[in-house]
């Protein structure tokens, strides 16, 4: 059973949703509560423009655990959805290298995998701070993972001072999530330097 999920996750992460539809029945078929592969499936059907049978594993998943965010959230965009295709916000600027006002990095405390399954390259993202660290959100609030320590206490405290951030998903596997973080705004005044400078 471990590897059928783990050829129907490659199947996703490869955008074969013929496969994917195929191998999360077969799973469902063994055991048909399986909520990740529920919404595996529904997201499949979804790529493949079956949005009547996207719809109804969705609202299986809701009656196995009716607070998953998963579904939730995919329920509520479904019938806003075109060709097929899962709506994502993503950014129109190109966030190309900028040295001291760009910087990539790895999150950590990562989403789910069937959460980092549905994200796309260039995804808005947004920075929701928290007592110690920052958490990673997209624009509907579904949490991606975390800054690590340090960069979240440079931010935070950036932040508080009066710089702004733009963020977006750099890449992402089934179990890993890097952003790319643009210093979008800094205090004209003296002492005030660029974010990610190194000293």
């Amino acid at each position: 059973m471990r590897e059928l999920q783990e050829q129907a996750i490659r199947a996703a992460l490869g955008g074969n949703w013929e496969l994917a539809i195929e191998l999360n029945a077969e799973i469902l078929a063994e055991n048909p509560d399986d909520i990740p592969a529920l919404n595996r499936l529904a997201r499949a059907y979804t790529e493949m423009g079956q949005k009547d049978e996207a719809k109804v594993m969705y609202q299986r998943v809701l009656t196995l655990d009716k607070y998953n965010p998963i579904a939730t959230k995919n329920l509520k965009v479904l019938p806003h959805q075109k060709n097929g295709t899962t709506p994502q916000v993503t950014t129109d600027e190109d966030f190309i290298e900028q040295p001291g006002l760009t910087k990539a990095v790895s999150l950590i405390k990562v989403a789910s995998r069937e959460t980092l399954l549905c994200l796309s390259c260039k995804q808005k993202v947004t920075f929701a701070p928290r007592s110690r660290l920052i958490s990673v959100t997209t624009d509907d609030k579904v949490y991606l993972g975390s800054l690590p320590d340090d960069l979240s206490l440079k931010l935070t405290k950036c932040i508080k001072r009066g710089y702004a951030y733009a963020a977006c998903v750099k890449n992402t596997t089934d179990s890993a999530i890097s952003i790319f973080i643009r210093e979008t705004k800094r205090p004209q005044r003296a002492g005030y330097a660029p974010s990610f400078i190194t000293r």
